[in-house]
């Protein structure tokens, strides 16, 4: 008998046509190539390479992003542990650290008076109380403060206008004269002005969202009453004037005292509202109306002084304070215990930056600005304000050398280690704008013109240009054009119209002759008259 082979003995329907094998050997051969790739056998071209064009358009980046997500452009891996951070100095080194803190070369500035109202608006017209409430909070002449004991507010400082329509001068080294710098001014004052003219609505935003509106643009924020087809107001005097935004209000009386809500759609943190009216230098005599009663910033300083409690989060508590308050002021607390500036530095020193609101960036920058004011009261940084100091300068150098991605941006994990969620640009945003925010208001003059921090400013910057009309998160965007607004006084002397100067001497670029000649004139053509006081 003859041997037959044994494929010839299955039936022809079971034997697979050649199209069908075909069919089989695709799938076959497809998931060969992708294991050759996992396995590095295969290189796909990446358009980080010199032989690739870079593509436009939406297709084009689809295409860029399949070929990186097999091999074009390898992922990192976040470390699972935090990296090691700056620690504070301890309390017993405080002699060591006073011999080496910072000094001011100009002399102290001496203190002042608080100005005193001249005028309270009637309640009447909540619009016309606010407007009326936006011209009035801006510094103005020295008067006597309300009440039997006068109230002490420093000179204006580095981070106060000191003359005429708000604008301070400076006389730090001016940015470099180049291509990149010219750019880069440019693009930073686009972004702010698309953002500023998409204002909020008191309709469709809460308090929260409207006082993270005008953080970013100061004084001469605006928002819209009713809907977003409402006419624009000043925010500031529309909130301290009882105005309500999606049917919340953000202050309001407790037992005839003028207090802060806490709570969804107001204030996250104790002293937050008072923090974010310093940071746009809204006077201490700017008048509040709230239930017919009338009130002054400097009512909502002192329910924030009796606030004050040891082992809670005081991180606002210290921005405000320290703004409104002479450095050697002193108070007693609701609880009976003894409060100075330094002591609120003292306990925000000892709390955790991890962990902390925004990553800690809040309480950085409470700090920074702390010693600031302190510099330029004393001209010098003494006991727990060089300490301060000391660990801020250390964040600093530990965020621009452990934490910066190459585009710019800084860690998706604020300070925790490395990382970049490339794909999350929204977490980029919160993260850079909070980190920027604080740097840019607390480095030294010509730190500001640094290759790295320049990168910042151009990844947050072009951020923001490039979707002006995204559904941002309120709180981050606020923050990020606070810290666009910052670096664009900081760097080339520019104030919003209407704004108040925030930075002068050692802090701020001196003034190019150009823009000196013709300061007069801008300075009464875009600030009221009000303000030219």
């Amino acid at each position: 008998m003859t041997a037959r082979h044994p494929a010839s003995a299955e039936p022809a329907a079971l034997r697979p046509s050649p199209r069908a094998d075909r069919r089989l050997r695709v799938p076959a051969i497809l998931a060969g190539c992708c294991a050759a790739i996992v396995a590095g056998g295969i290189v796909l071209p990446s358009y980080d390479s010199a032989t690739v064009a870079a593509p436009t358009g939406k297709a084009s980046a689809m295409r860029k992003r399949i070929i990186d997500a097999f091999g074009g452009k390898p992922k990192t891996t976040e470390p699972q542990e935090f990296i090691a951070a700056p620690t504070p100095p301890r309390p017993d080194e405080i002699e060591r650290l006073e011999k080496s803190s910072r000094k001011l070369t100009l002399p102290p500035a001496p203190a002042r008076l608080a100005m005193a109202p001249t005028s309270i608006p009637s309640w009447s017209d909540v619009k016309h109380l606010a407007q009326d409430t936006a011209r009035k909070i801006v510094p103005g002449r020295e008067e006597p403060s309300p009440g039997n004991t006068p109230i002490a507010e420093p000179m204006p400082t580095v981070l106060e206008a000191t003359s005429r329509g708000g604008i301070a001068e400076g006389n730090a080294p001016r940015p470099p004269a180049n291509q990149r710098f010219n750019r880069l001014k440019s693009r930073v004052s686009q972004t702010l002005a698309a953002y500023q003219r998409r204002p909020l609505n008191t309709a469709q935003h809460t308090p929260w969202e409207v006082m993270h509106g005008f953080i970013a643009f100061g004084i001469p924020s605006k928002v819209r009453v009713g809907g977003p087809s409402g006419d624009p107001i000043n925010s500031i005097g529309w909130m301290n004037s009882g105005g309500r935004c999606k049917g919340q209000v953000m202050l309001a009386t407790e037992d005839e005292r003028l207090v802060a809500m806490r709570g969804v759609g107001v204030q996250g943190h104790q002293a937050q509202y008072l923090a974010i009216l310093a940071q746009c230098r809204v006077a201490l005599n700017s008048p509040i109306q709230v239930e017919g009663t009338e009130f002054t910033v400097a009512d909502l300083v002192e329910e924030e002084k009796l606030a004050c409690l040891s082992g809670t989060e005081l991180t606002f508590a210290l921005i405000g304070l320290a703004h409104y308050l002479p450095t050697d002021a002193e108070w007693t607390a609701r609880d009976g215990q003894i409060w100075t500036l330094e002591r609120l530095v003292s306990e925000e020193i000892e709390q955790p930056i991890r962990g902390a609101p925004c990553g800690g960036t809040h309480r950085l920058f409470g700090l920074s600005y702390a010693c600031q004011r302190r510099l330029r009261a004393t001209g010098t940084l003494d006991g727990h304000y060089a300490r301060a100091d000391h660990f801020v300068r250390d964040y600093q150098r530990f965020a621009l050398t452990k934490l910066q991605n190459p585009d710019g941006s800084f860690s998706t994990e604020w300070f925790k280690y490395p990382a970049d969620r490339e794909d999350d640009v929204d977490r980029k945003v919160q993260t850079t704008g909070h980190i920027l925010e604080w740097l840019v208001g607390s480095l030294e003059q010509d730190q500001l013109y640094q290759s790295r921090v320049v990168s910042a400013v151009e990844f947050l910057s072009a951020a923001l240009l490039r979707e002006p009309s995204r559904e941002w998160k309120l709180g981050p965007l606020g923050h990020a054009l606070h810290a666009l607004t910052i670096y664009q006084e900081r760097v080339w002397g520019n104030v919003l119209p209407g704004g108040i100067a925030a930075y002068s001497g050692s802090m701020k670029a001196a003034p190019d002759a150009a823009r000196t000649a013709t300061r007069t004139e801008m300075d009464r053509s875009e600030v009221p008259d009000s303000l030219l006081r």
